[in-house]
């Protein structure tokens, strides 16, 4: 993997966050696709990441939040980048326009998940890769104690708009089974090549930890040294990053059911 980037990966505490982009990295660097979009932009940290690669001549993001698409453009200055307000039900991008689509941690906050794949289908070449990943809904228990409890005793869960507190729930409309996943992407045009679960071993509370309260610090705070859109060297992350990463060692083969993120790839189909 790019050396920068790797360096960048291991000042990332969330290790689930970790593992996705090193995969999302990987496949990039195997392909050289040319133009890219990552569909969901966020803030814009895959798009700034793929700015190191000299061969990709255009990258673009789309998101629907207006304060992360002016957080991504502060931060992608890169003169093949282009950001704008959009929805995945209305990409501004003509027919098969795109060799590789990022679809990372977004399906799950769609009302309409399989509208929004139809419409990354159409810009996407025949042939060209898709990669999604999403919550598992066989989540770790030690992940998320707390709605791990409720759904497995009451079948509920706390509401997503409760973001400190709502765990691996906040802001998401569902989790996925990795069958359902699979089934989605195939009724919507897609031929699934490769499926991972990520992450089954981890501390306990970790999302509350990472997001409940590590989020509230870097966003209202100003924590710079553990804000995963600051691309500078970070030594106390860095220790953090691998103090949450210590559960993996027991992680001798993938897992099989339960995992925090399922990772698949795809490609659109002829």
């Amino acid at each position: 993997m790019n050396r920068s980037l790797k360096n960048i990966l291991q000042a990332e505490i969330d290790p689930a966050f970790a593992k996705r982009s090193e995969l999302i990295f990987q496949e990039v660097e195997k392909q050289k696709p040319q133009k890219i979009l990552d569909a969901g932009c966020g803030r814009g940290f895959y798009l700034k990441s793929l700015s190191f690669y000299p061969f990709i001549i255009e990258i673009h993001g789309v998101d629907i939040n207006e304060s992360h698409i002016k957080k991504a453009k502060t931060i992608c200055d890169d003169k093949r980048t282009t950001v704008k307000k959009a929805s995945l039900y209305s990409l501004p991008y003509p027919d098969n326009y795109f060799d590789f689509v990022i679809c990372s941690e977004v399906l799950e906050h769609l009302k309409d998940d399989r509208k929004a794949l139809k419409e990354i289908k159409r810009v996407l070449k025949p042939k060209g890769t898709l990669i999604i990943t999403v919550p598992n809904i066989i989540f770790p228990f030690l992940w998320d104690p707390l709605n791990w409890f409720l759904m497995s005793l009451l079948q509920i869960h706390i509401d997503k708009e409760i973001w400190w507190l709502a765990g691996i729930w906040a802001d998401h409309e569902r989790l996925y089974e990795k069958g359902q996943l699979r089934s989605l992407l195939e009724t919507t045009g897609f031929k699934v090549n490769e499926q991972k679960l990520l992450i089954r071993w981890c501390l306990p509370f970790s999302h509350f930890l990472l997001y409940g309260i590590g989020k509230n610090l870097v966003e209202r705070f100003g924590a710079k040294e553990f804000d995963r859109f600051s691309f500078n060297k970070k030594p106390a992350s860095t220790f953090l990053a691998k103090l949450f990463r210590l559960p993996q060692l027991l992680e001798v083969k993938e897992p099989k059911t339960t995992s925090v993120i399922i990772f698949m790839k795809s490609v659109k189909e002829a």
